[in-house]
């Protein structure tokens, strides 16, 4: 009688006493190739790859932004992932909400042919000779720079630049429009609108990048004669003479906010409108990386929200906006008031998530675990999370 082998698929089963919806997953360890597999992607940078849905569990490894995992499941707020063949959890604020089935991680496109030129939308960002933070840098580049864009994977772009190959991240690159330098031959100055400046001690510079000298400081509430804008910037007329300044300070003289000009407005009055145009944007779809009207990351929210509701501007990403404006203590909270959080792993004071802060413990934001816009609660999993918080009103 011939032996008959039997292949039992392995039954993988995650639980804690502490979380809930914990699922169980069958993985047929023999057929991984047969299989429908779902890669995420890793959406921020050191994120812990853990032994455990929860931060009491010890990490594994450290996991970068772009890097590809295999979604097994879910335990409450954790991912439960398979990465370099080990099995383990990652917070859900840092893994995409959906992938790709039957794909494999890329491998690197020998084509670089210069596909159109793009322009950096940021100061000091890493050039890299590879594709995540992991990779070191071959220089830095700054706002303006134009390179050559080849190709784009999992939030990093391949570019060209002063002759080498390597890569950028996505967000700091746009589509390039206009000449960025100060345009020859153009004698169009004339002035189309009157703007005003939001922010404070703003550099009215000679050309349309950081490298261009400043003529002089401009403050909020300055009117200036807007001419035309490019890559982020805009050309203005100040005092009789022609410059530039990003485009991120200036506002629209009639529609700065919805509600007419609140420069008087005292704060309680300004975080009211905070507050109230955020809860418009209620249910908008969580994307990383995007910055409205439709959808938003985290931070992309905040940024989006303070400037449509009250004019103000901050800076885009949330480690910069958690150093900007008055350092506030939690106890002191006020609504309107921007709080931050370290949502990977134990808290080191890494700030890695933002919200806006209305009171009573409640704070509306972006949330990439809920999958959109909602209202979460600062006594539940963010209470152990909460990094800081700043005043901007």
């Amino acid at each position: 009688m011939l032996a008959t082998s039997i292949v039992v698929p392995m039954a993988v089963t995650i639980s804690h006493a502490d979380e809930e919806n914990i699922q169980q997953v069958n993985i047929n360890e023999e057929n991984t190739n047969q299989r429908s597999i779902d890669y995420r992607t890793i959406t921020g940078n050191s994120v812990n790859f853990r032994k455990g849905p929860g931060t009491n569990y010890s990490s594994i490894s450290k996991l970068n932004k772009g890097y590809k995992v295999e979604y097994i499941g879910k335990s409450g707020s954790w991912i439960n992932v398979k990465y370099n063949g080990q099995v383990g959890y990652v917070h859900g604020d840092y893994v995409s909400t959906s992938g790709n089935s039957n794909i494999t991680p890329p491998t690197d496109n020998s084509d670089d042919t210069i596909k159109s030129t793009k322009v950096v939308n940021g100061n000091s960002v890493n050039f890299r000779k590879g594709p995540s933070t992991s990779y070191s840098s071959i220089g830095k580049l700054n706002k303006g720079d134009k390179v050559g864009y080849i190709s784009e994977s999992n939030g990093w772009s391949k570019i060209s630049y002063n002759g080498q190959i390597g890569y950028m991240s996505s967000q700091y690159l746009s589509t390039s429009g206009e000449n960025v330098n100060p345009p020859s031959g153009n004698t169009d100055e004339s002035v189309k609108s009157t703007k005003v400046v939001n922010g404070n001690s703003v550099n009215f510079r000679k050309g349309p990048s950081t490298s261009y000298s400043s003529i002089g400081k401009l403050n909020k509430g300055y009117e200036v004669g807007y001419i035309s804008e490019s890559s982020g910037w805009s050309k203005i007329k100040y005092n009789g003479q022609i410059g530039y300044i990003s485009s991120q300070y200036l506002g629209n003289k009639d529609d700065i906010s919805s509600g007419g000009n609140n420069e008087n407005l005292p704060s309680s009055e300004k975080a009211d409108k905070v507050i109230n145009f955020g809860k418009t944007l209620l249910g908008k779809p969580y994307v990383w990386g995007a910055e409205g009207p439709n959808s938003f990351d985290c931070s992309g929210f905040t940024q989006y929200v303070f400037k449509k509701s009250v004019g103000v501007s901050i800076p885009r990403v949330s480690r910069d906006q958690s150093k900007f404006g008055q350092s506030v203590s939690r106890s002191n909270l006020q609504k309107g008031d921007l709080i931050f959080f370290d949502t990977d792993g134990s808290n080191n004071g890494y700030v890695s998530h933002v919200g806006i802060y209305m009171g009573g413990n409640q704070f509306i934001h972006a949330s990439s675990s809920g999958k959109k816009v909602i209202i979460s609660n600062m006594t539940s999993y963010y209470n152990n999370a909460f990094v800081n918080a700043r005043r901007v009103l």
